[in-house]
This record gives structure tokens, sequence and C-alpha cells, in this order.
């Protein structure tokens, strides 16, 4: 089938890419940055450059392709930023959250596309009671902290929206924090998170007592391509 991928270039795209592909679907991938084109056909898809924060660019993107299934993996996250106030950190990514989130899925609505699926994340959201595993039914947090709240509000937002949207089968994958190749967390070469911590510049919130919730980036590559299906 015709499968669209926002944010082809990512760290996760990268690995959904040839995925899809072996998979026999159709793939379009849409980055902003003109010069990843090469990569995104290396990877066996076919690229578009548009901007995920113009509607129009998006739209006309999304009805050249008439994709069944649209994929947003949409992110801007300079991992070597990371400071104590994720918010700042995490500016570009919660307008991608929300206002490409709109963008994308009403692009994919106007084609008639059957599901929609979008990259949420499962690290910190959740209330800060019960157990340390948490399920889909444990609830989000409702008074963050104020350096994450807006941070927890994109996530919640487009939970809510994708899950919510009529005319069209809106799936949500809550991913780990990645690592392995190509993430912040990889090795060989090293990503910005190991180096940060090689140095000592890694923020540590709290008293050091937290858990990490992690994902391989390959497993969660194969996730996504299940959900396609």
């Amino acid at each position: 089938m015709k499968v669209f991928v926002a944010g082809a270039s990512g760290a996760l795209g990268k690995h959904l890419l040839p995925e899809l592909v072996a998979e026999g679907h159709d793939v379009v991938g849409m980055t902003r940055t003109p010069a990843k084109r090469d990569l995104i056909r290396q990877l066996g898809a076919h690229p578009v450059v548009a901007d995920a924060l113009e509607p129009e660019a998006v739209a006309e993107a999304v009805a050249e392709a008439e994709p069944e299934v649209v994929i947003h993996q949409l992110t801007a996250i300079d991992a070597g930023s990371l400071s104590r106030s994720l918010d700042k950190s995490f500016a570009s990514t919660n307008r991608l959250r929300t206002e490409g989130i709109d963008h994308l899925l009403a692009a994919a609505r106007a084609v008639g596309a059957r599901r929609f699926i979008a990259q949420s994340f499962a690290g910190w959201p959740f209330e800060r009671t019960g157990a340390p595993v948490k399920t889909e039914e444990d609830p989000l947090q409702a008074s963050p902290p104020k350096s994450v709240a807006q941070s927890l509000g994109a996530i919640g937002y487009l939970e809510e929206t994708v899950t919510g949207a009529d005319g069209i089968e809106g799936l949500v994958l809550r991913y780990g924090g990645f690592y392995g190749p190509g993430t912040s967390l990889g090795v060989n070469p090293d990503g910005e998170q190991i180096e940060m911590i090689r140095k000592r510049r890694f923020p540590v919130v709290g008293n050091g007592a937290g858990i990490w919730s992690l994902v391989h980036i390959q497993d969660a590559a194969s996730a996504t391509a299940a959900a396609v299906e």
C-alpha cells in the first residue's frame, strides 16, 4: 500500500523506511531539508520536501502522494542542548506535535487515507502515582511541573487529536526514549547524550533516582511498520 512518512530523515525514519519498503509498501518520505532527498532515495522511498508547519505545502505533498496510511514522525530535538527546562529544549518539537499534527491530519483526511499513526512518548508524561510500570489506561499528569508543562501539553494534544479524529483511524504509539544507531544514545559514533555524560554536563533532575524507559530504535521502527497493517 502507499504510505506517507513525515519526518522520514529523522532517527526513526531512517530505520522505518527500509522496513516499510522491504514489506512491499510504496513509501513517500517527507523532509524539510532538500539536501536529504538523496538519503530518502537511498532508503528506498520517494522524497518530497515540505515544511510541516506550512499547511499548504503539507496538503500539496500528501495530495500528490495519495497515501492510504500517513505516519507522523516529526521531531526537532537537539539532544546536545537538553537543559533542566525541557520546554525550552522541546519548543520546536511541541509545535510539530500541535500545529504539525493538525496540518498533517487534515491533509490525510482530505485525501481519504484510512489510517493515521503518530509518535508519542511514554518516558515521563504519566501521573506519579501507583507502580512504575504503566498501561494505556494510566492517566497522564494533570498538573505537571512548570518546566515541562508545555511539552506534556503537546503530547496530550497529539494523543487526543489523533485518537479522537473523525473519518480516519488514528493510532498513537508511545515510544520509550530511543537508543541504538543514529540516536543520541548511540555508539560508534557516540550520541550527543553519551558525550554529555562523559563531560559531566548531563542534567540530573531531582535526586538522581529516576527511571528512564528506553526502546531500541529498530524495535520502535518494527512496531511502527506493524501498525501500518
